[in-house]
């Protein structure tokens, strides 16, 4: 039996294919990754991406809040946490550029669970507790609950953490977990 060797046209085409996936795969260039205790804010009402670290938000000592919060989940469960964050209303105003028609953010979570909001909603200063109608809260993004810090080996750090519009709204289902994105439109 004697070895045959493909026809040319076979190999070409091989070759160029070969050599489309690999320019295909070099011309997303190089992504950013986005490391444990770190999130990045983008989109089209932005001027340019920001990444933050916790630290980094830590250390905004001017936006910091650190407030009981009240929670009503879709099964009608009542609770108490506390919470220490940044106000994301002085993060987006003090530390991002925002373009003139930003109006809809989302936060999207590792696993890619997703809530939108408003800018209108996310600078509003006074979201209630319904339990407590003297309480009026931000919305901020956390790094603390009931005394103990997020721990990033086990996601990343930062959670969204709303008040209710008015009593009986349910509010617990907004308070995104683990955000990795902040996306402005």
């Amino acid at each position: 039996m004697r070895f045959r060797f493909p026809h040319k046209h076979m190999v070409i085409t091989f070759l160029l294919l070969l050599l489309f996936v690999f320019i295909a795969g070099c011309a997303c260039g190089p992504r950013k990754e986005i490391l444990p205790g770190t999130f990045i804010i983008e989109g089209d009402a932005l001027e340019s991406k920001v990444y933050f670290t916790l630290e980094e938000i830590q250390s905004m000592e001017e936006g910091l809040i650190e407030a009981d919060y009240f929670s009503l989940n879709s099964y009608g469960t009542k609770e108490y946490f506390h919470f220490k964050g940044i106000w994301l209303g002085y993060l987006l105003q003090e530390k991002v550029s925002l373009k003139d028609h930003a109006s809809e953010v989302t936060f999207i979570a590792e696993d890619d669970y997703t809530v939108k909001l408003t800018l209108a909603d996310i600078l509003k200063e006074d979201y209630i507790d319904e339990q407590n109608p003297e309480i009026k809260h931000k919305v901020i993004l956390a790094w603390e609950e009931d005394g103990r810090e997020y721990d990033p080996q086990k996601g990343n750090p930062f959670q969204l953490v709303i008040g209710q519009r008015e009593p009986g709204d349910v509010n617990k289902p907004y308070w995104v977990r683990n955000i990795r994105t902040i996306r402005i439109d």
